[in-house]
């Protein structure tokens, strides 16, 4: 049993039932609604601020004894020296103590209202990185203390400041939490018992549905509407192969199911899952294709009530299928707007990604160019993950090939401006636009800047055969991806993979060693594990599945892939660890965090059993947590 004290961020253990389902529309577009599902507060992907508890704010600095001389401010207790207390006439007497410059111990400082002692206390100048109070200036003796008015300190009524030697009362508790300041870093602690526990309420939004993480957005937050939107792929029963999307509506706390496709039945695949984008006009873009199945780029467009019939692009003109298999064909989708139209990289020419761009909010698409021009080694060119600010800029994490079958490093750049760069603003690519698939000026993936080379140490173990799990573009301009490597010597059949967090800071990409991942998934794909997630919203905190427990990497008791929540502060270098399931009877794996807002965070999974990419029980289930 896991026991850690219970934090504002996590409330309560338990999992929601959706009350029964029930058909709102027959056509195979329509929505099926179910109730009852709690999204609760809390959950797992709160903010990394500790938030409400209620600081002193370093407690206030006390300042040493009344106009005495002024003994040094012990940065514990409010102002005393030569200053009544706080509230009242100031002090005749020195200058007043400074209450604490920033206080507060990892908490927000809170000290209620301001603290005023004389002129104002420190209380209000917000709490961050827990140093304390400095205790301000010295008294400055002078004069004694006249006493003035009754000190009063916001929350709490502090004793009357008396004769010349105004004692200024007992310290300010602080009263309600202080709204202002930084919000300080800290880990949530949680209590976890009992069997399938888990850190919030637990909302199943999907009872069939897989992804793979190679097409994103497979969530979007729709703020306007307030809704969260699903994507997934189901395997089995009667909805075998259909593409589903669930708008979740986070106020009535209700699902409502719709089949996007059923055109990849027949070839089912968590591949085929759809990624997503918001129109500027509230309707719905998805994107979605087969895994290597054709040669189409599927798309349909949510208008409020139903999903459009699909439409699609075809690639034959540029080549499709490409040299070297019959398979060489497309997969995945990641669409993203820059400016006034959607970019969507997609796997295609040579197994390279290339870009489709629409200027019609996805209503018809154009072929655009190559993002990069590797060579196909084994299976593929490479695999890259994407985040856009669905502003101006597009980043990329690719590699040269599946890591079974090469020696694979991670690399870096962005597309801005019709041009892509490397990490350090270096254009690699003076023009994205090809004139023809088989005339271009893409790179290869090694020209951009290197985040993890082969065979580097980290943590003391020498890595190799890297492969990507996310990235983000954070608000502050810095960058963080997740990945994995293998531990060198470990064989090729079910090698030991590494969970690894990278970090550029404008100047260089710095690597922390995270957790083992674990054994293979399944038995073709020695490389499957659990991954992880970015918070968008939040560069203090991620999100990883793992059997083992990344506090001291021993197995965990469940045996089972658990989500651990992990939280820096100091920017990456070291995490603290804390789990956001427990005691589980079932793997909980492939964890997303969709961009929402620095107040929200919707964390959302796979729970079932993984069998392979093509079959697998799984549901998509996940927590939403809130002020």
């Amino acid at each position: 049993m896991l026991v850690f004290v219970l934090s504002p961020l996590f409330v309560g253990c338990s999992q929601s039932t959706p009350s029964p389902t029930t058909r709102n529309d027959a056509a195979a577009s329509g929505g099926t609604t179910s109730g009852g599902s709690s999204g609760g507060a809390g959950g797992a992907g709160g903010s990394s601020s500790s938030g409400g508890i209620t600081g002193s704010g370093g407690t206030t600095a006390s300042g040493g004894a009344s106009g005495s001389g002024g003994v040094a401010g012990s940065g514990g207790n409010r102002g005393t020296g030569g200053t009544t207390a706080s509230g009242g006439s100031s002090a005749s007497g020195g200058t007043t103590t400074a209450g604490g410059t920033t206080g507060a111990g990892g908490t927000k400082a809170t000290g209620g209202t301001t603290s005023a002692g004389g002129t104002t206390a420190s209380g209000g100048s917000s709490g961050v990185g827990g140093t304390t109070a400095a205790g301000g200036t010295t008294g400055a003796g002078g004069t004694n203390a006249s006493g003035g008015t009754t000190g009063k300190d916001a929350g709490s009524d502090a004793p009357t400041g008396t004769g010349g030697a105004a004692t200024g009362g007992t310290a300010a508790t602080g009263g309600t939490t202080g709204a202002g300041g930084t919000t300080t870093c800290a880990p949530p602690t949680v209590t976890l018992s009992g069997s399938n526990a888990v850190a919030g309420t637990l909302i199943q939004f999907n009872d069939n549905g897989g992804w793979c993480w190679y097409q994103d957005e497979r969530a979007v937050v729709d703020t306007k509407a307030n809704k969260l939107l699903i994507g997934s792929v189901a395997s089995g029963g009667s909805r075998n192969g259909y593409i589903e999307a669930v708008i979740y509506d986070i106020a009535a706390k209700t699902n409502t199911r719709y089949t996007v496709s059923t055109a990849l039945a027949s070839v089912v695949d968590d591949h085929n899952a759809p990624a997503f984008v918001i129109r500027p006009d509230g309707k719905y873009f998805a994107m979605y294709s087969s895994h290597r199945q054709d040669c189409y780029s599927r798309f349909s467009i949510f208008d409020g009530t139903k999903w459009s019939a699909e439409a699609k692009y075809d690639w034959t003109p540029q080549g499709c299928p490409w040299t070297g298999a019959s398979t060489d064909m497309i997969t995945y989708s990641n669409p993203w707007y820059m400016g006034t139209t959607i970019y969507s990289a997609v796997r295609s020419v040579d197994t390279d990604p290339s870009f489709l761009t629409s200027t019609n909010d996805g209503a018809s698409w154009t072929w655009l160019g190559r993002l990069t021009s590797s060579p196909q080694v084994g299976y593929v060119a490479g695999y890259f993950k994407y985040w856009g600010n669905n502003t101006d800029r597009i980043d990329f994490v690719g590699t040269e090939a599946h890591p079974r079958d090469a020696d694979t490093s991670l690399y870096h750049g962005y597309v801005k401006g019709g041009q892509v760069f490397n990490s350090m603003d270096t254009v690699e690519e003076a023009s994205l636009k090809d004139t023809s698939a088989t005339t271009t000026s893409a790179a290869d993936i090694t020209a951009f800047t290197p985040v993890f080379k082969t065979g580097t140490t980290i943590n003391g173990v020498k890595l190799e055969h890297a492969w990507n799990h996310d990235i983000v573009r954070y608000a502050d301009n810095t960058i963080a991806i997740l990945g994995q490597a293998r531990v060198s010597g470990t064989g090729t059949d079910d090698p030991d993979k590494r969970m690894l967090y990278f970090r550029f800071d404008g100047t260089s990409w710095k690597a922390t060693y995270l957790a083992k991942g674990g054994s293979k998934l399944y038995s073709s794909e020695q490389d499957y594990i659990g991954l992880g997630a970015l918070v968008p919203d939040d560069p203090t905190t991620i999100y990883i599945s793992t059997p083992y427990n990344p506090s001291t990497d021993a197995m965990g008791t469940s045996g089972k892939h658990e989500i651990w929540r992990g939280t820096t502060c100091d920017n990456g270098k070291s995490f603290q660890w804390t789990p956001v399931t427990a005691n589980s009877t079932k793997d909980n794996i492939r964890p997303i965090v969709p961009k929402w807002d620095s107040s929200h965070t919707a964390l959302l999974w796979m729970q079932g059993t993984y069998t392979s990419a093509q079959t697998y029980s799984e549901a998509i289930v996940g927590t939403i947590s809130a002020p």
